[in-house]
């Protein structure tokens, strides 16, 4: 009796059976946002902001409703950040962020830095934690 052999001359069976068993890591939600109100301008009034990476401009906020920032009183979307900027560092995890926000007296600058799982705001230090979402259709608090 004869033995068969295959004798293997190319490496692409090998490279699709070991791609095919790969797992890709999956990518992260697009946006940065506070898991809970953040007081950009130290009065005690907290904002719900969210920042793309990605993006030099993508910086939004809103005002949160009764369960936080996973809601909204403000709209009737969130608001892009007016003359928002994004940066990020070659080499760095960080990310900073900064926009101006129009108050009843005025505008005030906010300066933002992203690192870790939270944003902080880099002049008084207060700092919240922050979570990952793929968009933000963050729904009316009371159904408008």
């Amino acid at each position: 009796m004869r033995e068969l052999t295959t004798r293997v001359t190319s490496p692409l069976p090998l490279l699709l059976l070991l791609w095919g068993c790969s797992t890709l890591a999956p990518a992260l939600p697009r946006y940065i946002v506070t898991a809970n109100p953040l007081d950009v301008v130290g009065t005690g009034l907290g904002l719900c902001i969210a920042v793309d990476p990605a993006d030099t401009q993508g910086i939004w906020w809103w005002q949160p409703g009764p369960s936080g920032c996973a809601s909204r009183i403000t709209g009737p979307t969130v608001f892009r950040a007016e003359r928002g900027l994004v940066t990020r560092f070659t080499g760095s995890a960080a990310v900073f962020a900064s926009f101006t926000l129009q108050l009843h007296e005025g505008s005030r600058d906010v300066k933002l830095a992203l690192e870790d799982s939270e944003m902080r705001v880099t002049d008084s230090g207060i700092r919240v934690s922050t979570a990952r979402r793929a968009d933000l259709d963050i729904p009316p608090a009371y159904g408008r």
